[in-house]
């Protein structure tokens, strides 16, 4: 790999040799040449090149995720997700060599649009991570909509990968159906192996809160589906595991269902909690997992209470349209308060509806830094939800939305 500023011609021959595009790119940009074949040729940002840097010598990923994180200010948690994605991504591209075996790059299934996989047809990829893709499908003969979730992972690696795809999909076949909760439709344990999910719309909650104007009443009924999905998962002993607004989905119906249980485990279940890796969004964390003194993530998993407390970060969100501590900042502004400034009251939608003081309670409730002060379970934070709506907020029924 070699690693060089670039120039305006760099630029235009990459992309296309318009002046319009090339004055399209903003900020200092750097040329990276594939040394075993001169003609791939990629241009990167000064974020980009500081990640290729650590790659000059090869080194093992958990030592240049240790150095970037040091680069950072955060703990190696904060974004072992994201530097973990780019590093695959890059050695695909024959950009990046490790000098540890494990994180070698290892052969992958590929589906491509069109391709016929059991009983459906594959339409266009949604995600791939590490592990896993999601494509877009239809079932065959009847057109039914489905997502596709397919272990694309092979090599050493995949043993362990597979462990938990399967279980994620035992869990889900062993939950009762529930309006609010995506459906498995089918898993096939052969190669590759693959689930068919229900499709769930393509809009995350987290962007409908901000995009739509929504009346109080329809934000109000999203948030009771919402606590209506994980109440679900509670009352059959099940933590979902990653609790934020992008693992709850809009239908095209605009009806909640709530996605990706692969991080979802048996509550007090210690085999369990030992083996499945412990997820969160870092605006979503609640304060009893973070380390008061290094504010680093602990190792240990988040309960009922735990989930409790991101339903209320969630609510916060439905209901305001931000979430209540700040986004886009350092780690450690962020875990400071996080674990010890009290959250912001839910006052207003983004509409200027004020919001029902009891509601604004039950969401104040959930979000207490104390776990023993919230509500035990999402089974009782609904209840207390319901309870708020009859003293001041009346929720309207999908046919009465207001959206633009």
């Amino acid at each position: 790999m070699e690693l060089h500023p670039s120039g305006e011609g760099d630029e235009a021959s990459l992309l296309g040799g318009s002046d319009a595009s090339t004055g399209a790119i903003v900020g200092e940009r750097f040329m990276v040449v594939d040394t075993r074949a001169h003609h791939y040729r990629y241009l990167v940002n000064r974020v980009i090149k500081s990640y290729l840097e650590l790659f000059r010598q090869p080194r093992a990923e958990e030592a240049a995720l240790e150095e970037l994180a040091r680069q950072a200010g955060c703990p190696p948690e904060a974004i072992a997700a994201t530097v973990r994605t780019f590093f695959q991504r890059m050695r695909r591209a024959g950009l990046l060599r490790s000098s540890d075996a494990d994180f070698r790059e290892e052969p992958t299934w590929a589906l491509t649009p069109g391709q016929v996989l059991g009983e459906y047809r594959v339409g266009e990829l949604i995600v791939e991570k590490p592990d896993v893709a999601l494509h877009h499908a239809h079932q065959v003969g009847t057109g039914m909509p489905v997502v596709l979730k397919v272990l694309i992972l092979r090599g050493p690696r995949a043993s362990r990968a597979r462990k938990l795809f399967e279980r994620e999909f035992s869990l889900m076949a062993g939950l009762a159906p529930h309006e609010h909760v995506c459906r498995l439709l089918a898993f096939h344990p052969g190669e590759p192996c693959h689930a068919a999910l229900e499709y769930a719309g393509s809009t995350p909650i987290h962007r409908a809160m901000t995009e739509a104007f929504l009346s109080l009443p329809e934000r109000v009924r999203i948030g009771t589906e919402a606590l209506a999905a994980l109440t679900h998962l509670h009352r059959h002993g099940l933590l979902h595991g990653d609790v934020h607004s992008r693992n709850f989905m809009l239908t095209d119906e605009h009806r909640v269902k709530l996605i990706d249980f692969g991080l979802s485990r048996r509550g007090g279940d210690a085999a369990e909690e030992a083996s499945v890796p412990h997820g969160g969004l870092p605006t979503f964390m609640p304060p009893e997992r973070i380390e008061p003194g290094s504010l680093s993530i602990s190792s240990h998993p988040g309960d009922m209470r735990s989930e409790v407390f991101q339903l209320g970060v969630l609510l916060h969100e439905i209901l305001t349209g931000h979430e209540p501590f700040p986004e886009g900042v350092l780690w450690r502004h962020l875990a400071q308060a996080i674990r010890g400034q009290p959250a912001p009251r839910a006052v207003r939608t983004p509409e200027g509806e004020l919001i029902p003081k009891a509601l604004a309670d039950v969401i104040e409730r959930a979000l207490a830094k104390a776990p023993e002060e919230r509500f035990p379970r999402a089974v009782e934070m609904l209840e207390g939800w319901h309870a708020a709506q009859l003293r001041g907020a009346r929720p309207v029924q999908a046919g009465e939305r207001v959206c633009s």
